[in-house]
């Protein structure tokens, strides 16, 4: 399939051994991509912010987001401070400019130290984990999570909710101070993969169609590329950017 306006970034880390590859597209119905990701590879750090509020709005707000994500890290902050000034920065913008008022961004990001990996993230973008099966590391902040966890709902009732694109954690929310970022730190987990995705790839792909292509012998590239043309063989309704990283 021939992709049409989409973003591809492959490169190897300074980590040692760590290879990654980033894909971002803005899916069959829209035209724009609100969506950003950020690759520094200096910091052991990845990250993807899908981004909300209209207008173009939701662009300007997942690109400052991890800009200042960025400046954070650079000035020696940790990852769970840093998107906390991310959250303050996109407040900050809307404040200035009424135009911009109900922004906001998801964001989940990777940080590599030593042997381990952390996963920190807000809203509904995800991480998984790839080693002998797939598990799904992150927990949606999301409305029908809380009722999925509060037995109100089922599984099956998740993806045709009627609530399903409500989250309850954003960036750049105005009514928050600040905002809970849930962690997940492990153990490096040799020959292993990690996925970090906006909701586009999640609500489009099932589990056991995530597991099937990371299950392959395909190289990080051709894996990163069919999980994008599956999503794009469906509706696509949304923005869709995908990282993956070969761990050690």
């Amino acid at each position: 399939m021939k992709f049409k306006f989409f973003k591809r970034s492959s490169q190897k880390s300074s980590c040692p051994l760590v290879q990654v590859s980033a894909l971002s597209h803005p899916g069959r119905v829209r035209d724009n991509n609100e969506d950003s990701f950020i690759l520094l590879p200096d910091w052991g750090v990845w990250a993807i912010a899908d981004g909300m509020g209209g207008h173009q709005c939701g662009e300007v707000a997942s690109a400052i987001g991890l800009m200042a994500l960025q400046r954070s890290l650079v000035a020696g902050d940790n990852l769970v401070h840093s998107i906390q000034n991310a959250h303050q920065a996109i407040k900050k913008q809307a404040e200035q400019d009424t135009t911009k008022s109900g922004m906001g961004t998801t964001l989940v990001a990777v940080q590599i130290h030593g042997e381990s990996y952390r996963v920190a993230w807000v809203g509904d973008s995800r991480a998984y984990l790839w080693h002998n099966g797939l598990r799904q590391l992150t927990r949606d902040h999301s409305y029908v999570q809380m009722l999925l966890e509060q037995g109100l709902i089922d599984e099956a009732d998740v993806l045709t909710h009627p609530y399903k694109n409500v989250i309850t954690q954003a960036l750049g929310s105005l009514d928050k101070e600040s905002v809970q970022v849930e962690t997940i730190e492990e153990k490096w987990k040799s020959g292993a993969n990690l996925l970090l995705c906006s909701d586009g790839l999640s609500s489009q792909l099932s589990d056991s169609e995530i597991a099937a292509i990371l299950a392959t012998d395909c190289c990080l590239e051709q894996k990163a590329g069919q999980l994008l043309t599956r999503v794009l063989a469906n509706t696509a309704e949304d923005n869709i950017t995908l990282i993956l990283l070969a761990l050690p």
